[in-house]
């Protein structure tokens, strides 16, 4: 590989804060390497004709790909640029004499133990890139984690998900989430101390609290504590009814209600119960009924930890895992017999010091444990497919395939376009050609509809795009591809230039990329994988692409409340929305008001939803940060106000509204150069600056405690997450949830200035009416006296999250208004003297003095 790398490097990062894919040089061999230890996984076919084993969790060879344990880099390194020969696996002879290796492999199938149980541990587990030894914590010793494989429901049958995770570390690993030095931790009493569990990254549970040498609060977390999120799924947030847990084996279950603090009675299994924390040594049982709210939607989901503050280190350093849920799309004719692949896309930093010789991988030589670097725009991070850097693929001539795309990494957009190479090795791109269009007919597990005026539809633009949590399911039609073609598989990620004045690092999507801007980033951008066509790869299993109208059918339709709302009509109404007080919800990632050094004047918590952080909301006056109705249809505006957010929300999907027409004036338009422009079914969806998304969700069947959060994990693990709770009117008091009120997004706790400011700020998003009083409430008192401005007194009892002390609207007394004004019930009134004041004297709040 030897592209010229240009500018094009100051463009790739989508308000990423990773720099990524502006390399071209080859790497060594990459490929993950089991722990001896681990649960035994073979291969995996992710094929829906291949019989579980019913044994204990072994993993079967990839039976949809030719029988090779071979792991080769075929990119353009010094050690193995000549032909593939003795690498122990099948050689294809290419139309050009080379003899090739398939070094691609889907990630290995989870096979369930003999209860139909599927088993994952996390456990140190090694693995291999840029030619270095890692060690992280991942599933079962693999990188990626393997592929559990769900059946398709048979003569109706509701199908039920079972799951053990073990946590196979044996100690506690405090690590703080800054780079700001080191952290001292004490109790009330100025006693050393550890942190615990909870929530908070302020110290833990107790009165254990941690500061830098600055007394600013560290972000500490333990790294060997996690939990199981089902991302995808729609089942119960937190357990699963009906009990029949058995608790044995270490492995613990939870109470049938409420929470689980309690100890008896626990006969429910763990559901999507991503507040359950599972620390080191110890274990939990989980099932996802996926039927229990009619036929669970098929496509491609995924597994990962989700223990907050840790997310995001466990994420990046493999513990990540393919879940395909089958259903009627996997028997339509021509794609049951197309060759399926699966692309797991993780993006490892390279900043991490690698394992020396001849040391072993264990939880005392973790690699992936400084959590800065994962947000250091500074560090590059590199490109794998299922553990593997640069993997080649050999198909047949004709050959249709299914190419199922996950972004299972933790941070960072990226663009994937397929070309056409000049040569077997992909070190020239024919452009002129354009790139191979992949039809896209699933997104986030959910397959595409049909738009009633067929218009971007079948759809398959140029390019993917992926944002963290992203999956695309998509065909590629091979009936065009003859022996000896060549397709080069490349990735770019933006890195742009950020105006907002609190960074001068390139980290903000400040104007969209047009369509050549995007394809010449992908064209200079980084190699990925190789496919190889040739004769000599056997026949093609299937040479007919499938009726996409037949697949498109079999989208979940855009009505809710079983058919009751018209999501297109809602669409329609909620677009002409602007009044802030008419919107259901409203979500604004990463709140900045003013163009200042460091925090923003109006002293908005650094990674905040509506200027307010998960860490520092005081769980007290606020259990929930919103509480949702069951059975409503509610409409979600999110909108950015700095860098790009994928919008995750877990247990229901929502429909996302359809975007302007091409050339309307709208800045909204410009998320089409992202996303399928007509209105279909998401559970991950990215905000960039200067749009706003309306989506649409019903809050179905369940009710609960569950989160939505940005998908780029670290910034959810700095507290860019708010808690939900979805509660049914019928059986208890919704409205009381709150310091006796509400929980919602506009609502604040009496005499809380703090979170009116917060509140206004978020307002004067959408209502530019709001900002004077935002400005406002975001100054400061100044001087000895804490004077604000007329109309306004200082809150000096407000414990804002930086310490400054604000003004607030209104007043307590006379001195807080103007001079020719009174205070009248927290109100300044004109209070003009009765007459001219006598010589010396002036007029104060109506008296001459």
């Amino acid at each position: 590989m030897r592209f010229r790398i240009v500018a094009v490097c100051a463009f790739l990062s989508l308000g990423g804060v990773g720099v990524g894919a502006c390399g071209g040089s080859g790497d060594s061999d990459d490929t993950s390497q089991p722990d001896s230890t681990a649960p035994d996984v073979e291969p995996d076919s992710v094929a829906p004709d291949v019989e579980p084993d019913s044994a204990a969790p072994d993993v079967e060879p990839d039976t949809a790909a030719p029988d090779t344990a071979d792991t080769t880099d075929d990119g353009d390194t010094a050690s193995d640029a000549g032909p593939e020969t003795d690498t122990g696996g099948e050689c294809f002879e290419l139309a050009d004499g080379r003899c090739v290796v398939e070094s691609f492999k889907n990630p290995p199938r989870l096979e369930p133990n003999a209860e139909g149980v599927y088993e994952l541990t996390l456990m140190p587990g090694e693995f291999t890139f840029d030619g270095q030894r890692h060690c992280g914590r991942t599933y079962n010793g693999l990188f990626p984690g393997p592929t559990i494989d769900t059946p398709a429901q048979v003569d109706g049958q509701p199908r039920s998900v079972r799951v053990d995770l073990r946590n196979a570390f044996t100690k506690n690993d405090f690590q703080n989430l800054s780079a700001s030095g080191q952290c001292t931790c004490t109790d009330g009493h100025g006693a050393s101390c550890e942190p615990g569990g909870g929530h908070g990254g302020h110290g833990g549970e107790g009165d254990c609290t941690c500061v830098t040498e600055g007394g600013d609060p560290c972000h500490v977390f333990d790294f060997n504590v996690t939990n199981l999120h089902a991302h995808g799924s729609h089942v119960r947030p937190d357990y699963a009814t009906g009990g029949g847990c058995v608790e044995e084996d270490g492995l613990r279950c939870r109470r049938c209600q409420g929470d689980d603090s309690g100890e008896a009675p626990r006969e429910c299994f763990f559901a999507d119960d991503v507040i359950s924390r599972v620390a080191p040594g110890e274990g939990v049982r989980h099932r996802w009924d996926i039927d229990e709210d009619h036929l669970h939607h098929e496509g491609l989901h995924w597994y990962h930890p989700h223990i907050h503050g840790s997310t995001a280190i466990q994420v990046a350093s493999g513990a990540t895992g393919a879940w395909i849920v089958r259903g009627p799309v996997d028997a339509v004719a021509g794609i049951a017999d197309a060759r399926e692949r699966l692309f797991v896309i993780s993006t490892p930093p390279t900043g991490y010091t690698p394992l020396a010789e001849g040391e072993p991988c264990d939880e005392d030589h973790i690699t992936f444990n400084a959590f800065h670097v994962l947000g250091d725009t500074a560090e590059k991070q590199t490109n794998l497919l299922n553990g593997l850097r640069r993997p080649r693929l050999v198909m047949p001539p004709g050959q249709i395939e299914r190419w199922r795309f996950l972004h299972g990494s933790f941070l960072d957009e990226m663009f994937i376009a397929v070309f056409r190479g000049k040569d077997s090795e992909c070190e020239a791109l024919d452009f002129a050609a354009g790139p191979v269009g992949l039809v896209q007919i699933g997104r986030d597990g959910i397959t595409l509809p049909r738009p009633a005026d067929d218009e971007d539809w079948p759809f398959s633009p140029p390019y993917l795009f992926l944002s963290p949590g992203y999956r695309i399911d998509t065909l590629l039609d091979g009936s065009q591809l003859a022996d000896g073609d060549t397709l080069c598989m490349m990735s770019a990620r933006f890195l742009q230039e950020d105006t907002t004045g609190i960074t001068d690092i390139a980290v903000g999507l400040t104007s969209p990329p047009t369509l050549d801007e995007i394809l010449q980033a992908l064209g200079n951008g980084d190699l990925i994988a190789i496919v190889n066509v040739t004769a000599s790869a056997g026949a093609p299993s299937e040479t007919t692409m499938p009726d996409l109208a037949a697949v498109a059918a079999l989208a979940p339709p855009l009505t809710m409340q079983d058919g009751a709302v018209d999501v297109l009509e809602r669409c329609a109404e909620v677009s002409a929305i602007d009044d802030p007080d008419a919107i259901d919800q409203l979500a604004a990632f990463w709140m900045i008001f003013l163009e200042t050094e460091g925090l923003d004047q109006c002293g908005c918590p650094d990674h905040n939803i509506n200027c307010e952080n998960f860490e520092y909301t005081d769980r007290a006056r606020y259990p929930y940060d919103r509480v949702l109705t069951l059975g409503a249809v509610d409409h979600w505006r999110l909108i950015s106000g700095f860098d790009g957010h994928p919008f995750h929300i877990h247990i229901n999907p929502f429909v996302v509204c359809p975007l302007p027409p091409e050339g309307s004036p709208d800045p909204d338009v410009h998320g089409r150069l992202f996303e399928p422009p007509f209105a279909h079914w998401r559970d991950t969806y990215l905000v960039n600056l200067a749009r706003s998304v309306d989506v649409l969700t019903e809050y179905r069947a369940f009710t609960g405690s569950y989160v939505f959060h940005c998908h780029k994990l670290n910034h959810e693990d700095h507290g860019m997450m708010e808690l939900l709770r979805v509660c049914d009117p019928a059986t208890e008091s919704c409205d009381t949830l709150c310091d006796g009120g509400p929980c919602a997004w506009d609502v604040c706790a009496e005499g809380d200035s703090a979170c009116e400011k917060a509140l206004t700020g978020a307002q004067c998003f959408l209502d530019p009416t709001k900002c004077p009083e935002a400005a406002l409430r975001c100054a400061p008192c100044l001087g000895e006296d804490m004077t604000c401005p007329p109309d306004a007194r200082c809150d000096l009892e407000a414990e804002h999250y930086d310490g400054v002390s604000r003004c607030v609207p209104g007043c307590e007394e006379d001195a807080h208004c103007p001079a020719l004004a009174r205070c009248d019930a927290g109100h300044c009134v004109p209070a003009p003297c009765p007459g001219p004041c006598p010589p010396g004297q002036s007029c104060q709040h109506g008296v001459c003095e």
